[in-house]
């Protein structure tokens, strides 16, 4: 049996387990951490990104059949000993990159062990207690518990950078102990029905149909694409950058701590406009506001280009939820979760190699002038987008709602930095 206590006990352990969990206090210092302690290249630490984000492509589907015959709470055990195990190898300080790339294969399993997992047992449990209507309600709660916990280790993580950039991700690996123990207090609750996870061919078939289908969805991944790797690029260079230019290292945490708010402000701020003005014209806003923050990256003197990182944040993660909108209305009824399960894939194959090559180039030339070819090429990219958008009309019932994403653990890790 599982009493009305148990969905309460599973629920307060479940918010421990995901303040503990998020509570990133390296997120403000972890690419100085790679670049000056461990020595790696820009080129480099966009390989590992690139590595981490296809290691998530091919452990998707396994581990989510992993939690749904294993149990929920066994997926959430081994994500998290997982991610203790990932944390503990990147702080050790080796720069081997076989060492490395263990670690992040570590935490790309975590990722895809405690996605999904995590929401399916919140649900399960307020069903069992005849709540399960409050499920959007209950996880907007614990979704902005942890926010705030992330806020709180931003500014932390940034003190404790001064004492040497290794400190908060040893300190957030010793907390990932109590994680893991939270993990192991969590109950199974029951399941009334049995989920069928579909085939990787009927999925790719179904995919494959609706990309032949429709101009727009293709329009759609190309743009999601290019804000992403736009915005990594600003999340990856920004630390090296700031740091070059006298700016605190304590307060970056300070600094990281309002790009979170205002990476949680955008997505409600232009997901009001897509309902207002409609798609197209959110989408162009959204290209618009990242060419000018590129553009004030480059010109701007000095620490005045806090201002445009900012900006950035603001119109690159406001129209993630906009775009996956998009996405959902082109798609048929039965395919809207295909279309949110395989999006990061496609997005990630376009975007994965453009990092690389941004790298790369990083590594050649100052950091601005990677910032002033994305305001020069953004902009014409997304004309030629927006011309063929209207070139072909479809239509786009608008019957789909999505609620503006929260920053979590699941995603790339170099926008933690998101």
């Amino acid at each position: 049996m599982f009493s009305r206590d148990d969905c309460r006990r599973n629920l307060r352990w479940y918010i421990l387990f995901r303040m503990s969990l998020d509570f990133m206090m390296w997120g403000p210092t972890w690419v100085l951490y790679m670049r000056d302690d461990l020595g790696f290249s820009f080129t480099e630490i966009m390989l590992f990104d690139f590595f981490f984000q296809t290691a998530i492509v091919l452990l998707e589907v396994p581990t989510g059949m992993f939690a749904d015959i294993v149990g929920r709470r066994w997926a959430l055990r081994a994500g998290a000993f997982s991610l203790f195990l990932a944390m503990g190898m990147w702080g050790a300080g080796w720069n081997a990159w076989w060492w490395i790339s263990i670690a992040w294969a570590f935490w790309a399993i975590a990722a895809t062990l405690i996605n999904g997992a995590d929401a399916s047992l919140v649900y399960e449990t307020l069903r069992a207690d005849g709540r399960g209507y409050e499920f959007g309600k209950v996880l907007g709660r614990i979704s902005s518990l942890s926010m705030l916990g992330m806020v709180v280790a931003s500014v932390l993580g940034g003190w404790m950078a001064e004492y040497g950039y290794r400190v908060p991700i040893l300190v957030h690996t010793a907390l990932l102990a109590f994680t893991v123990f939270a993990a192991f207090r969590l109950r199974e609750p029951p399941r009334a029905e049995r989920l069928v996870h579909a085939t990787v061919r009927n999925i790719a078939r179904s995919l494959r149909a609706l990309l032949k289908r429709s101009h727009r969805f293709r329009y759609l991944l190309a743009y999601s694409a290019l804000i992403q790797v736009v915005e990594i690029m600003a999340v990856v260079y920004q630390q090296p950058l700031l740091a070059s230019l006298g700016f605190p290292i304590k307060q970056l945490g300070v600094f990281y701590a309002g790009a979170i708010l205002i990476a949680a402000v955008g997505p409600i701020a232009m997901t009001w406009a897509s309902d207002r003005f409609g798609i197209a014209r959110t989408l162009g806003l959204g290209a618009l506001g990242t060419t000018i923050a590129c553009l004030g990256l480059f010109w701007l003197p000095g620490l005045m280009i806090v201002v445009p990182f900012l900006v950035l944040r603001f119109f690159a993660d406001g129209v993630r939820p906009v775009t996956i909108e998009g996405m959902n209305r082109l798609a048929d009824p039965d395919d809207r979760a295909t279309v949110l399960s395989l999006r990061s894939i496609c997005i990630s194959s376009v975007a994965g190699p453009m990092e690389v090559l941004s790298g790369w180039w990083a590594d050649r030339v100052p950091i601005r002038r990677v910032y002033l070819v994305c305001g020069a090429l953004l902009p014409l990219f997304s004309a030629w987008l927006g011309w063929a958008w209207k070139r072909h009309p479809e239509p786009m019932p608008k019957d789909v709602k999505v609620v503006p994403p929260v920053p979590r653990l699941g995603g790339d890790p170099s926008l933690h930095s998101e």
